[in-house]
């Protein structure tokens, strides 16, 4: 720990200043809980605090600190005091603990009077180790109208406060936990940090347990529709990580791979391609400070990727897997859901952009020339479908539509909603896949982002249980 903080490139490190700003909020709450805000210590704290925020506020609208009753995390990183000066951090957990506080955010544009504020009540009430809820409805009454602060509320009888998700929901934040981190992650390489491995380990285990205890093929569906999605934030490379983790988990669960083994495989989806620099990837992967095959698993794939994914490099390329399960599930899932999306110019994947339905049709051309496990293929086709869930295609009547449910043979009815000439969704019709056709110039086409929100709301509004078991 002590070697890392010397190095050069640790000073401009995200790491360093999600320490800096734990002690600065430390220091600044403890110095105006002792004197008061009219020091003359607050103008230097105060200063020192603002920098900190800039440094966060040059890439984000906003920057919390949470407690979840085990770990304080900044930025959404988990931190923990280990050196003689990081002692600090059992005050900072006794405050949230006392205050009964399970958060607080500071937004852009926040004021200097609106933290003094936020501090100066904070400091009113004394520091214990016994959370009662008043203490944070007290903390609450006291506090005037901030607009660029939010404070969060912890109940220790009921596990952080934390609303009851169904499992499309709690499918949903993990998407998004998943997304956000991944451009996180890629700066830590780049500027030599130790990467969050176990929180990422966390979501794709909250994940594999999802699919495995689910009775309802929407929750399953559901996965489908939301690893087609092109970009997430404006980001093509976090879309493509989760979407490659959601079709591992699903494809590996689909053939019985025992529960450690998908982790496996769902952690190197993430990870594969989360550098450019595959010498570096794999150094980061595997500076692990305790054995793990999960971490080790990830390092050896992360050293096996496609970068071009035309059908001739594709056959004549044989060093794009590791050749072990997991390498050749990422190998089908990466092809997949690299050939489905449209990559920004300055992108290192190279190949053609086909539609869903294309792709799959191609994957199974392609492993019948072994350049794909056959039986990994034929369970992705199994999950996946005829025309897999996001694609667009169009109806006899000339109008253009979204699947929804996945269509198992031509001749079974299934779901897809129509589309209507701004993009915005209409009618919920329910076809077979004879009555339907692919949209060969739809590829690489991507929905308004206000289409998308309204069709991921029609499986989030969808409460009523099925029979159907998750195959």
């Amino acid at each position: 720990m002590d070697e890392r903080r010397n190095r050069p490139e640790y000073d401009n490190s995200p790491k360093k200043w999600r320490y800096n700003f734990s002690k600065s909020l430390f220091t600044f709450w403890k110095n105006v809980k002792m004197y008061g805000d009219k020091n003359e210590r607050i103008t230097e704290e105060i200063t020192f605090f603002k920098q900190v925020l800039d440094f966060f506020f040059a890439e984000k609208d906003e920057l919390s600190i949470l407690f979840d009753g085990i770990d304080i995390k900044v930025d959404k990183v988990r931190i923990r005091g280990q050196r003689q000066d990081d002692k600090y951090f059992e005050d900072v957990y006794d405050m949230f603990l006392s205050l009964c506080m399970s958060g607080i955010t500071f937004k852009k544009g926040v004021r200097d009077e609106e933290i003094l504020m936020l501090l100066a009540v904070l400091g009113k009430y004394p520091v214990g180790r016994e959370p009662k809820i008043k203490a944070y409805e007290r903390v609450r009454a006291d506090l005037p109208q901030l607009d660029h602060i939010e404070i969060y509320p912890y109940d220790p009888e009921e596990s952080g406060n934390l609303p009851i998700y169904t499992p499309e929901q709690s499918v949903r934040q993990i998407y998004c936990s998943l997304a956000r981190d991944y451009g996180d992650i890629c700066k830590m390489i780049d500027a030599a940090e130790s990467i969050p491995l176990r929180m990422t380990e966390r979501r794709v285990q909250d994940l594999i347990s999802i699919v495995s205890n689910t009775k309802k093929i929407e929750t399953i569906e559901f996965m489908m529709f939301l690893a087609s999605i092109p970009s997430f934030e404006g980001s093509t490379e976090s879309a493509f990580a989760v979407s490659m983790v959601f079709w591992s988990v699903l494809i590996a669960k689909k053939l019985k791979i025992d529960m450690q083994a998908i982790k496996r495989i769902a952690v190197s989806a993430y990870f594969q391609y989360f550098s450019k620099d595959k010498e570096k990837g794999y150094s980061a992967l595997s500076r692990m400070d305790e054995f793990n095959y999960d971490r080790i698993e990830a390092a050896v794939n992360a050293s096996y990727r496609i970068s071009d994914f035309s059908d001739t490099a594709i056959l004549s390329d044989r060093s794009s897997s590791s050749g072990t399960l997991s390498g050749e599930i990422l190998k089908v899932v990466s092809y997949f859901s690299a050939v489905t999306r449209k990559w920004p110019a300055n992108s290192f994947y190279k190949g053609p952009c086909m539609t869903r339905p294309q792709a799959m049709r191609s994957v199974i051309r392609n492993c019948t020339k072994n350049a794909f496990n056959k039986e990994i293929a034929e369970a992705f086709f199994s999950m996946a479908g005829i025309y897999p869930i996001g694609s667009f295609v169009k109806l006899f009547d000339g109008n253009v539509a979204v699947v929804i449910k996945r269509f198992k043979n031509f001749f079974e009815q299934s779901e897809i909603i129509v589309l209507d000439k701004n993009l915005s969704i209409g009618e919920r019709k329910t076809v077979t896949a004879e009555s339907i056709l692919d949209i060969p110039d739809a590829a690489g086409a991507v929905l308004p982002e206000k289409t998308i929100v309204e069709i991921l709301n029609t499986f989030l509004d969808e409460r009523e249980l099925s029979d159907e078991k998750s195959e």
